[in-house]
């Protein structure tokens, strides 16, 4: 539908200049689910003295059932002592509604909507001004009660075929409110059309100032555009008049009205994405401005091209003018941000709309975000919002951070829950016949807070797994102790622990303390002996549970997962895997978002994954459940920890590797005979919960044995005890490093030429492995089976540095 009528497969890379971080704690409010479709979202103010935004929210409709205009009543606009919630109000029906806006027309203080509707089916199919009313623009006038009427009065405006963006503005004179009308075709595309016909540009003015009489119509730019797909107004900036900037087919275009010369003017900008020969869309498809510091016309964010895949930027030279005079002459400099990877055959995207966002106004400069629909929908990365914050603008580079996973047409960036905060409400993407994706759609409103020195544990959604955001321990107050319950694991409970310097913490009977930062001083209950831990024992040796003891956090503080049994539950052995539970327990509590609380964490097996395409793992009783990756609130690069965790049968191999798994993705590579390259390397721990039979543990190669490993001996008894060692990993037991480590060092890593820690072969072996042929066919049943349960704690190297 809009805008193409087909539908769009992309893939999803992150360009050299985009680093993907998260430096942004984000919580969820859904407004209204489900809906029958989605396309428009936009925050609206319902008179002056409106204090929070409604949302206004709709989809485009359908060819025998038009769509509804619907207005949701912030709750805080409310005042009958008794709504909690977010009100329905049905303002108008109306046929393939597109884009709207609001101003107040009439001058009684209540906002009108402005809306272009009666666009047509598809592109193919534009309903024609003329002969079908096609392309129209109304105004609904509010009526100044939001329980008075269920819908608003309609007045039009003026129509023009492929009418699809509407804005307001004083363009031409400050005497009264001006309506810009921007249909994105003239007429409607055959499939044999080579070119894409141009679409006017029309500016309506009310007759005599009235907004109830007829309005003049002025052509502003007749054939100079194609394909405009979004406009941004910049109030007052044009000698008191407005200028507006636009994206379309020929890039980034201001445009305005010369007042002395009494002509309209425009200046490219930028001409976007390059034209190629299979690709019959270039140039831009949403744009918005950016500030710099003092400079609200700092830079300029895009999406390339119409329903494209490209995000890119654009700078200014450092002696141009501040402010919207920069716009008017000269060109700037693009920067290509991010890429989301191929089109497809209808080359068809997934960005949909680009809003700048203001995460913090002391900050050097605005942040922005995008809307992505989700195409194709089997692409995970090619779905949600995303919001890009500079971290060299000279480079044209951006951290980048993914704040929602729903599919998102249009972003309302304001302040709706709070005075000051800052929020994006987003609609799903879903016009049948186009593009759905697989979730029904809803309106929701993403809060967003930078982290900085905040004491508190943040929780929310990263792909498939939970984020959590953490207070360095040195920022917390005298005595301090942060608990966060995460993982019900095994029969036990998984509880993040952050302690403040030198407070103290109790470790009850049967129950560990496994260290991800800092150290930890032991105090043995029963003997008052001391031990000091660090985030692992010594390499290629393991170390015990407390069992029972006070813990001293260290001068620097102390982070670690705290292990306790649950009251009632099996700690194992277990003889089936639907006894080993593995289960989100994050609570309902500030800082924990909806969407973290309800990430499912299943044990999925692994011949099922995506990633074991070598049919090595087929018929194993290997399993592995994704978890949580732990950062810093102070910081977006500092990488804590990610923690996931594994289970094996008796008698198996999870097969040696050398352990380049990617951050996140999950996956564990056999490989022999490849060059297994990686650009995230790890320094990785493992814990155990249950040790089935009792031996299972790591086994290791020598740091001197550089062939590859034959595929069907390592499945054999006598090669692997021939060439590898065994360490044996109890109960609550946790094993040192295996990597090769630096002469005259600890723990510090040896790297690769690529960067990438250097492993020798090693894996987890089952107890009584050797004693079954691999794999085991038809499953062992309950009788014999016991299985391992152990948690991988990989680690960034720079934790290794000793």
């Amino acid at each position: 539908m809009c805008c193409n009528g087909f539908s769009a497969p992309a893939g999803a890379t992150l360009a050299q200049d985009t680093s993907e971080v998260s430096g942004i704690n984000v919580s969820e409010s859904v407004i209204a689910m489900p809906l029958p479709d989605g396309y428009w979202c936009q925050a609206f103010l319902y008179s002056k003295d409106a204090e929070y935004p409604d949302i206004i929210a709709y989809g485009l409709g359908f060819q025998d059932k038009p769509a509804t205009i619907r207005m949701f009543i912030n709750p805080r606009n409310i005042n009958d002592g008794r709504t909690s919630g977010w009100k329905l109000a049905e303002l108008a029906v109306l046929d393939f509604p597109v884009a709207m806006t609001y101003a107040d027309l009439t001058g009684d203080g209540f906002n009108d909507i402005i809306i272009c509707d009666r666009y047509g089916p598809n592109m193919s199919n534009l309903w024609d001004a003329e002969t079908n009313d096609g392309g129209r623009i109304i105004w609904l006038e509010n009526p100044g009660d939001r329980s008075a009427v269920p819908y608003w009065k309609q007045h039009k405006i003026g129509n023009s075929t492929g009418m699809h963006r509407v804005t307001v503005g004083h363009f031409t004179t400050n005497n009264c409110i001006q309506v810009m009308g921007l249909p994105i075709l003239s007429r409607s595309l055959d499939k044999d059309d080579e070119i894409i016909p141009p679409a006017p540009i029309l500016v309506f003015t009310p007759d005599k100032g009235s907004p109830t009489e007829c309005w003049k119509k002025e052509v502003a730019f007749p054939s100079q555009f194609r394909l405009i797909h979004h406009c941004r107004v910049l109030p007052g900036v044009n000698d008191g008049l407005d200028l507006a900037l636009v994206a379309g087919r020929e890039g980034i275009i201001a445009l305005w009205f010369d007042q002395k010369k009494q002509r309209w003017c425009h200046n490219v900008i930028g001409e976007g994405l390059g034209k190629t020969p299979d690709n019959p869309y270039w140039g831009s498809g949403s744009v918005d401005i950016c500030r710099i510091k003092d400079d609200k016309v700092g830079y300029i964010a895009t999406c390339e091209a119409f329903h494209g895949n490209v995000v890119s930027v654009y700078i200014k030279g450092e002696d141009a003018p501040k402010g919207a005079r920069s716009l008017m002459s000269g060109k700037w400099t693009r920067h290509k941000v991010d890429d989301f990877g191929p089109l497809n055959d209808e080359n068809t995207g997934t960005i949909h709309h680009v809003h700048s966002v203001e995460l913090d106004n002391s900050f050097t400069a605005s942040s922005f975000g995008i809307a992505c629909m989700g195409a194709p929908v089997c692409k995970a990365e090619n779905q949600g919002v995303y919001v890009y914050t500079p971290s060299d603008l000279v480079k044209g580079k951006f951290n980048k951070q993914k704040i929602s996973h729903k599919s998102a047409a249009i972003l309302a960036v304001d302040a709706f829950t709070a005075p000051g905060a800052v929020e994006i409400a987003s609609i799903s993407y879903y016009v049948p016949g186009y593009h759905t994706g697989l979730d029904p759609p809803d309106v929701r409103i993403e809060s967003l807070r930078k982290f900085g020195t905040d004491t508190r544990i943040y929780a929310t959604k990263l792909d498939h797994e939970v984020l959590l955001r953490i207070p360095r321990p040195s920022v917390l107050g005298a005595g301090v102790i942060e608990l966060l319950p995460m993982w019900k694991l095994a029969g036990k409970m998984i509880t993040l622990v952050v302690l403040a310097p030198c407070v103290l913490y109790p470790i009850e009977s049967g129950s560990d303390a496994k260290v991800i930062y800092g150290e930890i001083t032991v105090t043995n209950n029963s003997t008052g002996q001391t031990t000091l831990r660090g985030i692992a024992p010594t390499a290629k040796n393991t170390r015990g549970p407390i069992l029972s003891g006070i813990v001293t956090a260290g001068h620097k503080g102390a982070v670690f997962i705290h292990v306790q049994p649950i009251y009632g539950e099996s700690q194992g052995p277990f003889s089936s895997m639907s006894l080993v539970g593995s289960e989100n327990a994050l609570p309902n509590a500030p800082g924990i978002s909806a969407d973290a609380r309800m990430t499912q964490l299943p044990f999925i097996k692994v011949d099922r994954l995506a990633w074991a395409t070598s049919r090595l793992w087929n018929d194993f009783e290997f399993y592995n459940a994704i978890g949580f990756h732990v950062f810093f609130n102070d910081d977006v690069m500092e990488k804590v920890v990610h923690i996931q965790a594994w289970t094996l049968g008796i008698g198996e191999t999870a097969r040696f590797r050398l352990s380049f798994q990617l951050w996140g993705l999950n996956t564990m590579l056999n490989v022999s005979g490849s060059d297994n390259h990686s650009d995230k390397s790890f320094c990785e721990i493992h814990y155990c919960l249950s040790n089935g039979g009792g031996t299972g543990g790591m086994r290791y190669f020598e740091d001197s044995y550089i062939d590859p490993i034959d595929t069907g001996l390592e499945l054999t008894k006598e090669y692997v005890e021939k060439n590898s060692t065994l360490i044996v990993v109890k109960d609550l037991h946790e094993h040192g490093p295996l990597w090769k480590i630096m002469p005259g060092k600890q723990t510090m890593p040896k790297l690769r030429n690529n960067g990438t820690v250097d492993y020798p072969w090693h894996a987890w072996l089952a107890s009584q492995f050797g004693h079954y042929k691999l794999p085991i066919v038809p499953p062992l049943d309950e009788s014999k089976q016991k299985y391992d349960i152990w948690m991988a704690f990989e680690f960034p190297l720079e934790a290794f540095q000793t």
